[in-house]
């Protein structure tokens, strides 16, 4: 597939998909979306958080919401550090924060726990710990820089709106490999409390990934939340009410 700067690249341009800080009370929470989505994925549970009194923030992580070969320029280090900055600035703001992340966020929330011991807890929406035939994205980037999404359509068909590219950008991906393999390497030293979600309808990762996490997963306080009616996006899905009341119920829960 050849690249075409005129062509429509991001389903649903119109929304604002940009870097967020909305501010609350002195508990925050840091969400962090997924490889080739925006903040528009976080903004429904950001919302619901932020109308409890929670301050939330997201960054919108480099090469996403521009085009996919600028999306290929990016390194994973670069969207950690996109996410550390955001970190620091709420942690300048609250008195006690939280992580939380979907799919490749989730793993970049991992690796953010584990960078930062004094993150009280982390929430985890579908993380991408196991994705099958990602390994290939590493020689297929070798001959092509895109390749189509076959499951575009799932995410025009949940309840709240989902932007992000139609495409793989397929450097970028084999850095959403590294993320995994040090999410893999770094799991059994989290210690903090974890709250994982994972929907039974999921296409996009392998489900029973989030099953290799929670058991690989170093913390005494964790638990696995399975979603019955949601598929890979479960922050906007079907389940979103259990999803939204679960994650600030852990929060509360965990703020003492």
């Amino acid at each position: 597939m050849k690249l075409h700067n005129s062509s429509p690249w991001i389903i649903n341009p119109h929304l604002n998909g940009k870097s967020f800080f909305w501010p609350g009370g002195e508990t925050g929470v840091l969400l962090i979306h997924g490889f080739t989505a925006t903040t528009v994925e976080v903004q429904p549970l950001a919302r619901f958080l932020n109308q409890n009194g929670l301050t939330v923030a997201a960054p919108l992580l480099p090469g996403h919401g521009t085009n996919p070969i600028e999306t290929n320029r990016t390194h994973w280090k670069d969207w950690f550090d996109s996410a550390a900055t955001t970190l620091q600035s709420l942690r300048k703001a609250c008195r006690i924060v939280f992580v939380g992340g979907e799919s490749m966020g989730g793993l970049l929330a991992l690796l953010l726990a584990y960078q930062f011991p004094n993150i009280q807890g982390v929430l985890l929406y579908a993380p991408a710990y196991r994705v099958p035939g990602l390994w290939r994205a590493r020689w297929l980037s070798l001959f092509v820089q895109i390749f189509p999404k076959t499951y575009t359509k799932d995410q025009n068909e949940e309840p709240y709106p989902w932007q992000g590219y139609g495409v793989v950008p397929l450097r970028a991906a084999s850095q959403l490999l590294k993320l995994q393999q040090l999410a893999r390497k770094h799991a059994p030293a989290i210690t903090q409390p974890v709250l994982i979600f994972q929907g039974r309808q999921d296409k996009t990762i392998d489900p029973m990934g989030a099953e290799h996490l929670f058991q690989a997963l170093g913390s005494a306080q964790k638990h696995l939340v399975w979603l019955e009616n949601s598929r890979h996006c479960v922050m906007i899905d079907h389940d979103f009410e259990q999803v939204a009341n679960l994650s600030l119920e852990f929060i509360h829960q965990h703020s003492a």
